[in-house]
């Protein structure tokens, strides 16, 4: 799978957050396409309009809900819904003409029961994170193993363990009677892991 990017700007505008006639009017800024492309064996896949579909305020909207999500209360989801639609337009019209830039991340450390340091996006960020990840998830969930746990919808680290016990007890019984097929099986799940 490949992520390409295609810009009808010209090379010295290209990444540049302005259009050559140094203002920030999204009518004057060329279309940046970006689209993905899978190789199934038996013919390319090919996904357009990404970017503009990130950038559509449903998208926006979506991502919104995602990111407050049980966070409703906390100050600085309640500062952002307060000007929710000027907000949104904001982040669309940065994303737009290509102006838009993170925040620094907020970093602190907690001890809960070890010591970890935890950087924090700032909202507005993770309202662009959501946003993206609406785009991007269906086009990638579908390629990743049957075994892959991470960051997905229905699975975790606790389908995960289940998962990893369900193999365990494969491996148990399939070595009952055989202690080298246990130790093989065991070598290929460390490689796995």
């Amino acid at each position: 799978m490949s992520l390409n990017v295609n810009s009808d700007n010209n090379a010295a505008n290209y990444g540049r957050r302005f259009n050559l006639n140094a203002n920030n009017d999204p009518s004057n800024v060329a279309p940046m396409v970006f689209y993905c492309t899978q190789d199934h064996g038996n013919g390319m896949e090919t996904w357009n309009n990404l970017y503009h579909n990130l950038c559509s305020l449903e998208n926006l909207e979506m991502a919104y809900r995602k990111a407050s999500s049980g966070k409703t209360r906390r100050n600085y989801v309640v500062d952002f819904a307060a000007n929710l639609d000027a907000n949104l337009k904001k982040l669309q019209h940065e994303l737009e003409t290509f102006a838009y830039s993170p925040a620094p991340l907020t970093t602190f450390v907690i001890r809960d029961p070890k010591t970890r340091k935890i950087s924090a996006s700032h909202f507005r960020d993770r309202v662009i994170h959501h946003a993206l990840c609406n785009i991007i998830e269906p086009i990638f969930a579908r390629e990743f193993i049957h075994d892959s746990f991470a960051n997905q919808k229905g699975k975790g680290i606790h389908k995960a363990i289940m998962r990893f016990e369900t193999f365990m007890r494969k491996t148990r019984c399939a070595s009952v009677g055989g202690g080298q097929r246990k130790l093989s099986k065991e070598r290929e799940l460390v490689i796995v892991n």
